[in-house]
């Protein structure tokens, strides 16, 4: 299977609204990238294998990523993988060199 087969106009929207949302569940404290994905999974029922992976990958990015935002800015995790941005990024923050 050729790589551009995968990317087309479909896929690269739901890679960018899953990181969007998933941006969304990781920046509120308690809601994990993989309770996005296991919310949003319903949805991919009716996509392909493909552009429901793209989903799936656009979630779980997006929320390990936004976890990071309430690391920095309130010292809580949002995500348990941004434990340890809470030590550094949260005094750093507080100093102004957030």
């Amino acid at each position: 299977m050729d790589v551009f087969e995968l990317i087309t106009p479909l896929s690269i929207a739901l890679v960018i609204g899953g990181t969007f949302v998933g941006l969304i569940f990781g920046a509120i404290p308690g809601m994990t990238a993989t309770m996005a994905v296991a919310v949003c999974l319903p949805l991919t029922y009716s996509l392909g294998l493909e552009n429901g992976l793209a989903l799936l990958l656009g979630l779980y990015v997006g929320g390990i990523s936004g976890g990071l935002v309430p690391a920095v800015l309130l010292g809580i995790p949002g995500t348990p993988s941004s434990i340890a941005t809470c030590f550094d990024a949260y005094p750093m923050a507080q100093r102004g060199e957030g």
